[in-house]
């Protein structure tokens, strides 16, 4: 690996951490609101059955560019 390729990779890895980290404050968030509303297992289940966000397909998308069947 040369230099370019291994800080393409650090980046990436970058980037991925700083999604989840925002993905995990959300929901820290959204608990802590669930909670000091008073009706905290009403909200939650309402939340759980939501439906899935519209990244849902850009997700699908990016797994499909980077997972490379081959047969």
């Amino acid at each position: 690996m040369d230099d370019a390729q291994i800080i393409l990779e650090l980046e990436d890895r970058v980037r991925n951490l700083e999604e989840r980290l925002k993905a995990l404050e959300k929901e820290q968030r959204l608990i802590r609101e669930d909670i000091l509303s008073g009706s905290m297992k009403e909200r939650m289940r309402k939340r759980m059955l939501e439906k899935p966000s519209g990244k849902r397909e850009e997700i699908k998308e990016k797994l499909d560019k980077q997972i490379k069947i081959e047969i």
